[in-house]
């Protein structure tokens, strides 16, 4: 089988890959060299720019059996740099890319947010597949309008949710990497748009990405949405204090907390359907995970590789773009 990533340059596209070989299938790619086709900024095909035939040709000439929808405009704090942007690339795009993989009888697995949900009516319980939607940000409406696009276009589908994923490469938004690189980077103001004393529940991008391979490689699980969680959840600053026990240093210090803009509150996932129908476990604890994680961020800055998970923070005070506004 072989298995075509949009977004595969993202977070979780550059872990995923690893995951569908566990599991027999082959991950395909393209590059300028290929077609004649339009890029982004970090040389992957543009799922807004390119048009239906463009990837129809894509598809075809690369000869993919599933297409798996990650590539977006991730994060409100994303979103609020380029609100357009995200527009066009989340739902356009994504509308574009089921047209085609239906008309291809390609099936479409789409990455999806555990923000489209209420999350202020689910505060003392886990939320399940059928609990309530009702984004409270932006970025979650237009994830939303991109689940209710594949299930209304496409035939055969399925959805996956991830619940705060963490640590592989390539981490970008979690409120790990962003606090283990402002320690390297020595910040000591670190911007987090979370509450210290909420509960929230973080699962390792390796474990989410088995997930999602165990869907593709089984035509059995098709058809449905999954959420998918480690359900080990824990206070926010908790997790802090475990990564200073990592670090060696209080973390704490270097992080700006802002508990206004937490419209998750607590935020647990069940998974309990996903492990019935699949059989799936988490692989790591939450300190392996966390352990996990620093060993990559200490490899990408002694590395040099540009990694940089404060980016977009630090792009946003460059554009006077108040970032409170979106949250």
């Amino acid at each position: 089988m072989r298995a075509f990533i949009t977004g595969h340059n993202g977070f979780i596209g550059k872990n995923l890959p690893a995951a569908l070989e566990r599991q027999g299938i082959q991950t395909v790619f393209t590059d300028e060299r290929h077609l004649d086709l339009n890029f982004t900024n970090n040389n992957e095909l543009d799922v807004y720019t390119n048009s239906e035939d463009v990837w129809k040709k894509v598809l075809q000439e690369l000869e993919v059996d599933i297409l798996i929808h990650n590539a977006a405009v991730v994060g409100t704090d994303v979103v609020g740099l380029d609100p357009e942007r995200a527009t066009s690339s989340n739902v356009t795009g994504t509308y574009s890319l089921t047209r085609v993989a239906n008309k291809l009888k390609i099936p479409i697995i789409y990455l999806g947010t555990s923000v489209i949900y209420d999350t202020f009516k689910y505060q003392e319980e886990s939320i399940v597949e059928g609990s309530q939607r009702g984004p409270h940000t932006y970025y979650g409406h237009l994830k939303l309008l991109g689940e209710n696009l594949v299930k209304s276009y496409a035939n055969d589908w399925s959805i996956v949710r991830p619940l705060f994923a963490f640590g592989g490469v390539g981490d970008m938004n979690s409120l790990i990497a962003k606090t283990f690189y402002g320690y390297f980077a020595k910040k000591d103001n670190i911007d987090m748009f979370l509450d210290p004393q909420k509960i929230k529940d973080y699962l390792h991008v390796s474990d989410f990405c088995d997930a999602v391979a165990i869907v593709c490689a089984n035509e059995n699980h098709r058809g449905e949405d999954y959420n998918v969680a480690a359900e080990t959840p824990i206070v926010t600053r908790e997790i802090v204090d475990m990564m200073s026990v990592i670090a060696g240093e209080d973390l704490n210090k270097l992080i700006t907390w802002h508990p206004e803009t937490d419209y998750l509150g607590h935020h647990r996932l069940s998974a309990r359907k996903f492990k019935a129908m699949t059989g799936w476990q988490p692989k790591f604890t939450l300190d392996q995970g966390l352990r996990d994680a620093w060993n990559s961020i200490c490899h990408a800055v002694q590395g040099n590789v540009g990694y940089n998970p404060l980016q977009y923070l630090e792009e946003a005070k460059q554009k006077n773009v108040n970032l409170l506004d979106f949250y």
